[in-house]
């Protein structure tokens, strides 16, 4: 659980993750499947009293601790980068994201003719913004550390080569495109430093956010997702080519 105590990780000799976004979905089973294979989990989460369900996991596995954070505040990214000081962190998983309000409920603050500007900067500042500010943030504990990870989540709804058959959330989907480049960016600066930067999309993945999209069909179990997501970030080198992997191991099309 987060603290005013100096930080301690349970295991300083195992490999250390940091999720974003760790209360539910495919963030919890990241925090799961992480500890499950040994790792020190740090879960990150806006609301720590609200995550029932991680609180209790936590409780049970001392590998894994709660800490208060909130992507959409430099305060809360700077207050938690002085709380990890001198931490070591492997990986940095940038899960934490939103979607945004659906149009097809009557909705259309994310379609043409209602566009928000309100909601585009609070996806925006979420999704895109938040992951790259908190890279900012921890990027020495990363670099402290001995695998020198950062994972920024993506998604299939930001390939402009798929656009014909997306164009359902205009937010969230310039988001995910706008996330690409920054963390393809971000790889160009932080590879001399020996960081790997890479995007990972975890699938259609049965959660809250997929049901907020209305999608219907098939879909993965989020420990499913995550146990495949697990994979492909102990397969990363410093010298994979940094462009949009699916949890399948396929390329993205941008």
């Amino acid at each position: 659980m987060s603290s005013s105590l100096p930080f301690r990780l349970a295991d300083p000799a195992s490999p250390t993750v940091l999720v974003t976004g760790a209360n539910r979905g495919i963030g919890l089973a990241l925090v799961r499947e992480f500890a499950g294979h040994g790792w020190n989990v740090i879960a990150a989460v806006r609301r720590p009293a609200e995550a029932g369900e991680l609180i209790a996991l936590a409780t049970g596995d001392p590998r894994v601790r709660v800490e208060s954070l909130d992507v959409t505040s430099v305060a809360s990214m700077r207050e938690l980068a002085a709380r990890l000081q001198g931490v070591p962190l492997d990986v940095l998983f940038n899960n934490a994201a939103i979607l945004g309000d659906r149009h097809d409920t009557g909705n259309t603050k994310q379609k043409f003719g209602g566009l928000d500007e309100a909601l585009f900067d609070q996806v925006m500042k979420t999704n895109v913004y938040g992951p790259l500010k908190l890279a900012e943030c921890l990027v020495p504990n990363v670099a402290a550390s001995t695998r020198k990870k950062i994972i920024g989540m993506t998604s299939g709804l930001g390939s402009l080569a798929l656009m014909e058959r997306m164009s359902l959330f205009y937010y969230y989907q310039m988001s995910k495109a706008a996330l690409n480049m920054g963390m393809r960016a971000l790889r160009h600066d932080l590879r001399p430093r020996g960081i790997t930067v890479a995007l990972l999309a975890p699938g259609m993945v049965g959660t809250d956010l997929l049901a907020e999209s209305g999608y219907r069909g098939e879909a993965l179990a989020p420990a499913q997702s995550a146990a495949a997501l697990y994979r492909l970030v102990e397969g990363l080198t410093i010298g994979d080519p940094g462009v949009p992997v699916n949890v399948d191991g396929q390329l993205i099309p941008w």
